[in-house]
């Protein structure tokens, strides 16, 4: 079977501009995860075929609305954690080192990552509302002091609510576009980065005026507001592969999405670890980085003086909305895997060339080479964390999109738990002043991205082969 489906996966199939009823080239060469007798997978493959996407309309358009509005309240509040751990080490935690600070976004990333492997499912089989009809999309209007309440308060119950707005919005926009997936997605997930840009600078704005429970307060009516939309716009479309038999069963995860014969599915689950236990840590640290770089005192986080720390990460944020478009647009003409396989290594690029030399050169005379660092970082940083759920429909039926996301995903998170954590860790073990103590961390991160672009580049070579003018 395995040998079988390898053949599929080689196969090479075109697509005319104007064929919306077939499957996307790529998609139809994926190799399918799931063992099976030849005849159900003859079925399987038949009933794929049948399937067709709008492309388009009103509904569809809607739908990228609502996981738009979806993105943004989730992780839109993700890209804002640079913004947390800065005010958090420094004015709610100051004795607490930098590791055990770090297990606070950890842990929150870890929940958020780690509940679609139940999600997910759930969507395949009963639609998005089976999970967001009842989410309570709010954040706790004040988080406590004690380091105990954080945890509780930000750690596990925003991140639950982040992992039920955030797996069915993704998923639901793969029920209504094929061929131009790439930029349906783009489109949806720059949410995520027009929030990483509000966030910042509302709360900014509003701490020195109205204080630490208050401006929580405002942020989470705004959550509220965009969880609504989400949850009244995002519809499924194409039916469960079972029908109406689909039960309870249907919706429990499986490992055997893994065993495909190419070892395409296991490779980039590995691939989405490195990029996330690396995209991380940027956008929590970058604030923190500017101010221990600019020789900043603590209490400088409410003052005009840091001002710029939170301005940093929502040009990072701003920078990866033009990068979540233009890859979704790219992907859709020179391939997914293709475009996937540029943003990583321009990752790397970004973070070896640009934000490790501002941090080793002594006495910098300006901001340049870190607001450089920033730009790239955010514009290709936000392509590849686009890109990544479109590449997992390269490998699935649209049926089971939401297992294979979501199964990835919960891997995902175990990197995600220890990513913040291990810098943190990076960071104390330096002992330098300044800003030199993040060299550890800088190097770590790029050489994350490099092992990331290996990983995605190998599935490229092992499914398609050497051809690069291959699209997939």
């Amino acid at each position: 079977m395995a040998s079988k489906l390898e053949k599929r996966a080689l196969e090479p199939q075109g697509l005319q501009p104007d064929d919306k009823n077939e499957k996307y080239a790529d998609e139809s060469s994926a190799p399918s995860a799931q063992p099976s007798p030849p005849n159900e997978a003859e079925d399987s493959l038949s009933n794929n075929e049948e399937t067709t996407y709008p492309e388009g309309g009103f509904q569809a358009w809607l739908v990228v609305l609502g996981a738009f509005c979806g993105t943004a309240a989730s992780i839109g509040l993700y890209n804002t954690s640079g913004l947390f751990e800065a005010y958090m080490s420094t004015q709610l935690l100051p004795n607490e080192s930098t590791s055990k600070v770090g297990w606070i976004f950890g842990i929150y990333a870890f929940v958020t990552w780690f509940l679609g492997v139940q999600v997910g499912p759930t969507f395949d089989a009963m639609g998005p509302t089976s999970w967001t009809s009842f989410l309570r999309a709010e954040i706790k209007t004040k988080i406590g002091t004690d380091y105990y309440q954080i945890i509780l308060a930000f750690s596990l119950l925003t991140g639950a609510g982040t992992s039920l707005i955030m797996n069915p919005a993704v998923a639901s926009v793969a029920h209504w576009f094929n061929r131009r997936r790439g930029l349906a997605s783009g489109i949806a997930w720059t949410g995520s980065g027009i929030g990483g840009v509000i966030f910042p600078l509302m709360i900014q704005s509003l701490l020195p005026q109205v204080g630490w429970a208050w401006s929580l307060r405002a942020f989470g009516l705004i959550l509220f507001v965009l969880c609504t939309v989400s949850v009244a716009l995002c519809r499924s479309r194409v039916p469960p592969r079972n029908g109406d038999a689909t039960t309870w069963r249907d919706t429990i995860p499986s490992a055997r999405i893994f065993l495909d014969g190419t070892g395409a599915m296991a490779l980039t689950t590995a691939g989405a670890v490195l990029t996330d236990l690396a995209y991380f840590i940027p956008v929590t640290y970058v604030p923190s980085y500017y101010v221990a770089r600019q020789h900043l005192p603590p209490d400088a986080t409410l003052t005009g003086t840091a001002s710029f720390a939170y301005q940093l990460l929502a040009i990072l944020n701003g920078s990866s909305c033009v990068g979540r478009l233009l890859a979704g647009y790219v992907s859709d003409r020179l391939g997914r895997y293709n475009t996937m396989i540029l943003s990583l290594f321009l990752c790397a690029i970004s973070v070896l060339c640009f934000w490790l030399p501002d941090i080793l050169i002594p006495n910098v005379p300006n901001t340049g080479l870190l607001i450089v660092f920033v730009m790239l970082f955010g514009c290709v940083s936000g392509s590849n964390v686009s890109l990544m759920p479109v590449c997992m429909g390269q490998l699935c039926e649209t049926q089971e999109f939401g297992r294979y996301y979501a199964t990835c995903f919960s891997v995902v998170s175990f990197g995600a738990l220890v990513s913040i954590p291990i810098a943190g860790a990076l960071i104390d073990a330096v002992d330098a002043p300044g800003k030199t103590k993040f060299w550890g961390v800088a190097l770590f991160t790029g050489l994350c991205y490099v092992a990331a672009t290996l990983c995605f580049a190998w599935v490229r070579l092992r499914v398609k082969g050497f051809s690069w003018k291959t699209r997939w």
